[in-house]
């Protein structure tokens, strides 16, 4: 049976696996991937990361700088 103290470290690293994967993400944004690049990388759908980043953010094309 989960302990209260178990439960707390568990939720201690999912919030830590989360952080590391929006430091990945920032990463990859900043390589100038593209979300298709982010997705598989995460291995989620393309559509699963456009819903994360609000209006343009991420849809850059290699090559070009965000604003």
């Amino acid at each position: 049976m989960a302990t209260t103290e178990d439960a707390s470290e568990e939720s201690g690293i999912l919030q830590e696996l989360e952080d590391i994967k929006r430091l990945l993400i920032l990463t990859l944004l900043r390589e100038g991937a593209s979300q298709a690049e982010i997705a598989k990388a995460l291995g989620v759908s393309q559509p699963s990361i456009s819903r994360m980043f609000p209006g343009k953010i991420g849809k850059t094309t290699r090559g070009s700088a965000p604003r």
